[in-house]
């Protein structure tokens, strides 16, 4: 298999079809949305005087080739930069379930060329992590307040319900609620260990929230300068 990515961009709900017209005009066929919303809680948004806003999380699989073109085009074309426009972000993808799963997820693409060396990042070279954090419903603040002692900006949030049998299912004799939360938060590589670790301490299997997290390489990213390097290339 060639080298691909998982696009995920974060946007505002009434732009969306936009950024899928984007992605259809030069080849992305295939993308899936879900409603989400961000982390900010009542009180900062009535500080603020601003309401939250509903957000669509929009993915696509896409040649690593295509995502330089992909995100300066989300910036030149989409404002994705301008403050609480959204963010964008690359994910390396391990391998695809079958020739057909893979048929489906390029629908539409051209066939890239082979990928040169140098555009693949190594592992060491990736700056960004995104943690994933499954938590009951109801405790995204209990969540978000844990990563943000810790450093995190932000999150988003998506509705979600596991698949165990019967309303509740049990992990270790403990009765694990159906009814989830999943919690995104981008940060920094180097960020990520002390920020799992605040989450895991605070909101944990071994508290009510029972949050379960793991973390993802992210090796491009736009939309989120706060978390930029300063030295970074533009």
């Amino acid at each position: 298999m060639k080298d691909y990515r998982l696009l995920m961009c974060i946007v505002k709900r009434d732009q969306y079809e936009s950024y899928l017209n984007m992605l259809k005009s030069i080849g992305i066929e295939a993308q899936f949305a879900s409603l989400c919303h961000g982390t900010a809680s009542k009180s900062v948004l009535d500080y603020l005087g601003i309401e939250k806003t509903e957000k669509v999380l929009l993915q696509a699989f896409v040649p690593s080739s295509y995502i330089k073109k992909i995100l300066r085009r989300l910036v030149d074309m989409m404002g994705i930069e301008v403050p609480g426009n959204g963010i964008a972000m690359s994910i390396p993808v391990g391998s695809v379930g079958g020739q057909s799963s893979f048929n489906y997820l390029t629908k539409g693409q051209q066939e890239p060329n082979e990928t040169t060396s140098d555009e693949v990042k190594k592992m060491n070279d990736i700056m960004y992590s995104l943690i994933v954090a499954i938590t009951a419903k109801g405790n995204t603040d209990t969540v978000m307040d844990a990563a943000r002692s810790a450093g995190a900006r932000g999150g988003t949030v998506i509705n979600a319900r596991g698949t165990a049998p019967g309303t509740k299912a049990k992990f270790f004799g403990l009765s694990i609620s159906n009814e989830k939360e999943i919690v995104y938060i981008l940060t920094l590589k180097s960020d990520k260990d002390k920020i799992m670790h605040a989450i895991m301490e605070k909101a944990g299997m071994h508290t009510d929230a029972q949050t379960v997290l793991f973390s993802l390489p992210v090796d491009s990213m736009v939309g989120l300068r706060s978390l930029a390097p300063e030295n970074e290339d533009e």
